[in-house]
């Protein structure tokens, strides 16, 4: 038997992880526009890690993410939203000017297992001009 046993969740996990992204951003603009410091946020030509090797980024980055959890994808954004900024004014105007995504990485415990999202959160998500996307991973984390 190899020593890389695989570890099965207990409880299916998400995280979610907002950015903004484009050429001229300016992340200390965007902190002060939407109200909360980012967890990663860089300019042009800084020199970003991921993907490795080092390189000079092509474009500026401002991002917030929450931790991975069980607290479910509608609780995090709840949670993350209330951080920011509510003015949808300054949502439309940076969603016009930036790239805009929202990224939820769910964590499947057992096959059959789903989530939902209420009303009131595509709501928030249609007034603030967001994108959404899904990565669903199997059953097992292969990194614990």
């Amino acid at each position: 038997m190899n020593d890389e046993q695989e570890h099965f969740l207990e409880h299916d996990e998400f995280c979610v992880r907002l950015r903004f992204s484009g050429g001229d951003l300016d992340p200390d603009e965007l902190t002060g526009l939407l109200g909360a410091p980012p967890t990663e946020a860089y300019r042009r030509g800084a020199i970003v890690q991921i993907p490795r090797p080092p390189h000079p980024a092509h474009e500026g980055t401002w991002a917030i993410q929450t931790k991975r959890s069980t607290h479910d994808i509608e609780e995090q954004l709840t949670e993350l939203f209330g951080q920011l900024t509510s003015d949808l004014e300054i949502w439309r105007s940076l969603t016009s000017r930036y790239d805009a995504d929202l990224f939820c990485g769910v964590f499947i415990a057992w096959f059959g297992h789903g989530f939902s999202m209420s009303p009131a959160l595509h709501r928030a998500l249609a007034d603030r001009h967001l994108l959404i996307t899904f990565d669903i991973y199997p059953e097992y984390d292969r990194n614990a």
